[in-house]
């Protein structure tokens, strides 16, 4: 967290290390999730205690890929169906997202249903950033407006 503190950045992308399992053991996925939740909680609270950045960021936090909607054969340890993601399955393009940031730029203490896609990602940070008009408007995905005051 000393590179956040010391540079600022503008725009940080983290890969969540070791969460994509659930195809193989979804008690082990579960593990997981709540070390990637560890992992984002200190991040947000370093960008919290890191002055020009506290109540100036917006942290996007959502899996690379989502999962089809009915489970593989492979039954881990605890019982407990695997799921894949596959290119056939149009829910493999379909992601929960996080999107927590300062009061007044993110809604607060809420849960939006809407349905967003992996393709949003990147509308939706250009328009933070302000440079959302820059983007071709024949790429695919939309501003995840909803999550936004």
């Amino acid at each position: 967290m000393l590179l956040i503190k010391k540079f600022q950045p503008e725009l940080t992308v983290v890969n969540l290390f070791n969460v994509d399992v659930a195809h193989e053991n979804f008690s082990e996925y579960c593990n997981a999730l709540n070390r990637a939740d560890y992992a984002v909680a200190h991040l947000w609270d370093t960008i919290q205690s890191t002055p020009g950045m506290k109540d100036d960021t917006v942290l996007i936090v959502m899996p690379e890929i989502g999962r089809n909607l009915n489970a593989n054969s492979i039954i881990d340890q605890n019982g407990r169906a695997a799921l894949d993601h596959t290119n056939g399955d149009p829910m493999a393009r379909d992601v929960f997202c996080m999107v927590i940031g300062p009061d007044g730029v993110v809604n607060q203490d809420s849960v939006n249903t809407d349905l967003g896609a992996t393709v949003d990602v990147v509308p939706t940070i250009a328009d933070i950033l302000g440079f959302r008009q820059d983007i071709d408007v024949s790429l695919p995905g939309n501003v995840l407006q909803s999550a936004f005051s």
